[in-house]
This record gives C-alpha cells, structure tokens and sequence, in this order.
C-alpha cells in the first residue's frame, strides 16, 4: 500500500490519526456540525435537527423555511488523486457511495452541503510525486437528485485499505468536482453569502 505525506501552506507535516478510526471522526464531525451552525445556521436559515439527540444518523440539519432536511459534509483535505477520476484535485470532494444510496432513498429532497477549507495543501506520495492545491475555502450545495446524476462508476473510488473493513467504514466513495453546473457556490473566498434554497 502506498504511502504519503500531507502539508499545509506553510509546509508543515500534517500528522493524520488514523483514517480508519470511524468513531473519532464521527466525533470531529459532531464539533464541526456545531461550528457550522453557530457561524452560519441564522445567516442559511439552519436549525439544528432534533432527532439528532437520539439519532446520529439522521441529517443534521433542517431547513427552516422550506422544511427540507440538510447534511454537512465538511472536507479539509482535498482528494489528490482525483486526476484518476478526471476531476481537479482543487475542486475534488467525496461523498460515500452508501451515504448517496441511503439519502436518495430516505430523503429524496435532501440539501447535501460541501463546507470545503484546503488545510492540506500538499501530498507527496511514497513514490516522490508532488501534488498541489490552492488554499480555498468555500460552501457549495446540490440536492441529492442531483448528485445521484453525478454519480457514475466512472467515478466511484474503491478503498483498498478497507476491503475487510469491520469499523463501519463506507468502502467506497464517488468524487466529485465543485465546479459542475448543478453544484451552487452559497459562499466564496470573499466571504460572499448566498441565500440557501
């Protein structure tokens, strides 16, 4: 299996814990939700979920004047071997493949979120090779109908480190480029908020 080493803009080492540990990063997610909602619920006309207190799977937040249900997915660091999938790594999230299937199944309607902030800007696989992003930082939304269409097996990434996974991690994801027509740009670098609909 291949290995890598992330840094940040100043070229710091990011140390990763280890990718696999679901638990802790269903944790982190839990902080990054509450962020999220404090720095921008009342701005997007977000209130938290209640059935989140009993259930950590639901969607994590509800739309107030619409009634419609919306996931966060917050992503630091960018997926650099997206050129495999035809998609800039600058503009390459993931979402899970069960994740896809689950939300187009139960909630049909549901506004899926990328708060995207490039803390990793720089991988440099065991092999030597050195690839690069931007710093960027920014929300962009589609509807799950939309990404669904987006989702094709062209673009689905297997995880070979999770082929036996027994933690509950997905074992695949679908790669997704920002800059599709049917991703909307709700805020940009300049701090430029657009209503959310």
């Amino acid at each position: 299996m291949a290995t890598y080493t992330l840094y940040d803009k100043d070229g710091n080492e990011l140390i990763h814990n280890d990718l696999q540990k679901k638990l802790e990063w269903c944790k982190d997610g839990e902080r990054l939700e509450t962020r999220f909602l404090t720095l921008y619920g009342e701005k997007l006309g977000l209130r938290l979920n209640e059935e989140k207190v009993s259930n950590p799977t639901v969607p994590d937040f509800i739309h107030t004047a619409s009634g419609r249900y919306v996931d966060l997915k917050s992503q630091t660091t960018p997926f650099f071997q997206s050129h495999k999938y035809g998609v800039d790594p600058q503009y390459a999230v993931t979402l899970n493949k069960i994740d896809v299937d689950r939300y187009h199944q139960l909630y049909p309607g549901i506004i899926v979120l990328y708060h995207v902030n490039w803390i990793a800007v720089k991988m440099v696989s065991g092999y030597g090779k050195t690839t690069e992003v931007s710093e960027m930082e920014g929300i962009w939304a589609a509807t799950i109908n939309k990404i669904k269409a987006m989702c094709q097996p062209e673009n689905l990434h297997a995880y070979l480190q999770r082929t036996n996974d027994q933690k509950g991690n997905a074992r695949d994801s679908y790669v997704l480029d920002l800059r599709h027509g049917d991703f909307k740009v709700i805020e940009d670098d300049k701090q430029n908020l657009k209503r959310l609909n």
